[in-house]
This record gives C-alpha cells, structure tokens and sequence, in this order.
C-alpha cells in the first residue's frame, strides 16, 4: 500500500478556484483503479496551503493515474494556480492507525482487475 501526499500552495485569488475544481473531479480521482481513500487537508494557520493524502492499493497504481488520460488533463490546470512548486511524497505503510487498512482488504468494483 502506497501513501501518497502532496503539498499544494495557492496564490490566494485562485483558493475557491482550485476547491471547485477539486469538488468537481474528486470522484474521479477517487474511482481510479488502485485508489483507496482520498482526503483534502489544510493547513493551519495559512488558507492557502493544502495537501492532498492518497492511499494508493500499489505503486503501479499510483503511476497508472499519474499516466491516465484524466491526470494529463486535472495537473496543468492545479499547477496554473499554485504560487510555488508542489512537493509530493510516497510512503508506505508501515504500523499505526492513521491509513484505514480495511480499504485495502475491501476493494470496490472500481478497484477489480
């Protein structure tokens, strides 16, 4: 299982751009093959920073979504926002209870070969 967070820094005139935007293609996201949670955060203390957490069931998943036709298309239009370069991270789980290991062991129809 792959986490994966990336951090994301608005110019403060684009932030409810980028959350319409995100509403609108979060399902799609979400429903891509492999993906098992998807979570928006922000950062406290600065509305223009966010993260997004990803749970990702391997990491030829995560890459597939970075490949897909719809990434091509979502990423240009969030990095037109940003008002400094995204940093993104790849964990994997290795103990606790913050990743909810029963998305792993539940997978969807989505998330079938």
């Amino acid at each position: 299982m792959i986490v994966r967070l990336v951090r994301l820094k608005f110019k403060p005139e684009h932030v409810d751009t980028f959350l319409e935007f995100y509403e609108r293609s979060r399902e799609t996201i979400r429903h891509q093959e492999g993906c098992l949670a998807l979570s928006l955060l922000q950062e406290t203390g600065d509305p223009t920073a966010f993260a997004t957490w990803s749970t990702w069931r391997s990491s030829r998943d995560l890459q597939l979504y970075r490949r897909s036709e719809f990434f091509r298309g979502f990423w240009p239009v969030v990095k037109g926002l940003l008002s400094e370069p995204a940093t993104a991270v790849s964990y994997t789980h290795e103990h606790g209870d913050a990743v909810d290991l029963s998305a792993a062991s539940s997978l969807s129809a989505h998330d079938t070969p």
